[in-house]
């Protein structure tokens, strides 16, 4: 979405408005290295690198396919062309939504060991790290479950727009009714998009809507990352 900068006149008298961008940005996500801690940390780095591995790979998925969205030129496309590109998304998607499961599951493990620990500390700071990188990975598959979700409504209607075309032209109109028919019909057929590049930069731009929340959550938890998993 294009966005239009006011001009801003500086006047002696006026207070200076805030700057957009006063905010630090949210603190990269990095996968845990070697802690001087005692063994008891081993498992909780283990699946703390297990949740954190998955959800930056999702991350880099996230990158290509709004990349992949916005530059191609799906109108220029033939069908196969178009039909090829679009399943490559899907499945770059679906592998999101699986990595992003699989990282829950290491979020879990963490949860379970915040509950049981006996460090009121301890058990805040590993709760927060998991709490955050949870949120991360659910808003990473719940990106990659819109991404199939919007595809796979336009696929329906596209077969739903072909089967009444083959239709039509097995049971052609009496000439009486061609008028009518003409009439009744819009320029471009139900289900059948205008612009590919217009559908599918709208969802490219749903996902980078997406990505600044999954770019704060990693940010809470790399910031809790340290204090979660080392000095047992």
């Amino acid at each position: 979405m294009l966005m239009l900068l006011p001009i801003v006149v500086a006047l002696a008298a006026a207070d200076p408005a805030p700057a957009a961008s006063s905010a630090p940005p949210p603190t990269p996500l990095k996968e845990i290295g070697r802690v001087r801690a005692l063994p008891a940390c081993v498992p909780i780095v283990a699946h703390a690198n297990g949740a954190i591995t998955q959800a930056l790979d999702n991350d880099r998925t996230l990158a290509i396919l709004s990349t992949n969205l916005h530059n191609t030129d799906f109108d220029k496309l033939n069908f196969m062309q178009r039909r090829n590109a679009i399943e490559s998304l899907m499945k770059q998607a679906e592998a999101m939504r699986v990595a992003s499961s699989a990282g829950d599951v290491e979020v879990k493990k963490l949860r379970e060991y915040a509950v049981n620990s006996p460090d009121p500390k301890r058990k805040e700071e590993l709760k927060t790290f998991a709490d955050a990188l949870g949120g991360a990975l659910y808003r990473q598959k719940k990106a990659a479950v819109e991404l199939m979700r919007d595809v796979t409504i336009m696929r329906g209607r596209e077969d739903a727009a072909e089967a009444r075309g083959l239709m039509r032209a097995a049971n052609p109109v009496p000439p009486s009714a061609v008028a009518q028919v003409m009439a009744n019909t819009p320029a471009i057929l139900p289900g059948v998009p205008d612009s590919y590049n217009k559908q599918f930069k709208g969802v490219a731009d749903t996902l980078d809507e997406m990505t600044k929340g999954i770019l704060m959550d990693e940010g809470t938890a790399a910031d809790h990352s340290i204090a979660a998993t080392a000095g047992c």
